[in-house]
């Protein structure tokens, strides 16, 4: 009897030291991963927003507050967040900071190094943001005005004026659109603006409907008009671009958030 005691706690021992062994494995095979979180989007409540992901919070407390999403403001939040990586179901979440209110959740990607996501507030809700299906003989172009006085039509072109000659250049994107809603155009380069140095130099330009001069927003050239430098649009010979583009009046000139992200190009 003594001897089959001994043999069963031998057996006994030995599972016991291989469940701490492989305990103290999966400790080690846990590494530190790194995810750059972009937001990008708009506020357009009056009230703070503050972003977690999972624990942590992105609060006044953090730099001074820079992290946080400031009313009436385009978002441009950009954190590099950092994680073990046997933690799965990273969640993020943004809430107004007065009420508590959870306004927007969504899970961070299992893979890859970079997270891009989108939100828009406006009059108490998110504004869903709209993607066509990709169309590999075309870009798709949307535009969101955000023009909460006036519901009047408009006209949206590319206009660029050559420095040397005096020469000036138009091509319409989208005519006798709605602003407040997406209006999404089909567009592939042309040669006027075809390439990143005349795109450089030129400007999104939003008009009343039938004119190229009554500009959209109060009748104000500042507010109506963006330059289309950095804003990714698409040059010779790309198709298959899907971008949306949010755009509002702020401090008397027009603000913009790129709803979009493509990791291999160079804007």
């Amino acid at each position: 009897m003594r001897t089959t005691m001994k043999y069963i706690k031998i057996p006994l021992l030995l599972v016991l030291l291989s469940l701490v062994f492989i305990a103290c494995n999966k400790e080690e095979l846990a590494y530190e991963k790194a995810m750059h979180i972009v937001i990008n989007g708009y506020n357009g409540d009056t009230e703070e927003l503050e972003v977690s992901i999972d624990t942590t919070v992105y609060d006044k407390n953090v730099k001074n507050g820079k992290f946080v999403l400031k009313p009436i403001s385009v978002i441009g939040f950009n954190v590099v967040y950092t994680y073990k990586s046997n933690v799965a179901g990273q969640v993020l979440s943004i809430r107004n900071t007065t009420t508590g209110r959870v306004l927007y959740t969504a899970a961070l990607p299992e893979e890859g190094t970079k997270a891009t996501f989108n939100f828009i507030y406006l009059d108490g809700r998110e504004i869903a943001v709209e993607y066509p299906p990709i169309d590999a003989n075309t870009n798709k172009l949307g535009f969101y005005l955000n023009t909460p006085q006036d519901n009047s039509p408009i006209d949206i072109f590319l206009y660029r004026k050559d420095d040397n000659s005096g020469m000036e250049y138009r091509e319409y994107l989208a005519k006798n659109v709605q602003p407040n809603t997406w209006a999404y155009v089909d567009y592939v380069a042309v040669p006027d603006f075809d390439d990143r140095s005349k795109l450089d130099k030129s400007s999104i330009c939003f008009t009343k409907a039938g004119t190229i001069d009554q500009w959209a927003i109060e009748g104000d050239e500042n507010q109506s008009k963006v330059s289309a430098f950095g804003k990714g649009l698409p040059v010779a010979g790309e198709k298959g671009l899907v971008q949306p583009y949010f755009l509002t009046p702020s401090a008397g000139v027009l603000t913009h958030s790129s709803l979009f992200f493509y990791p291999d190009r160079t804007y």
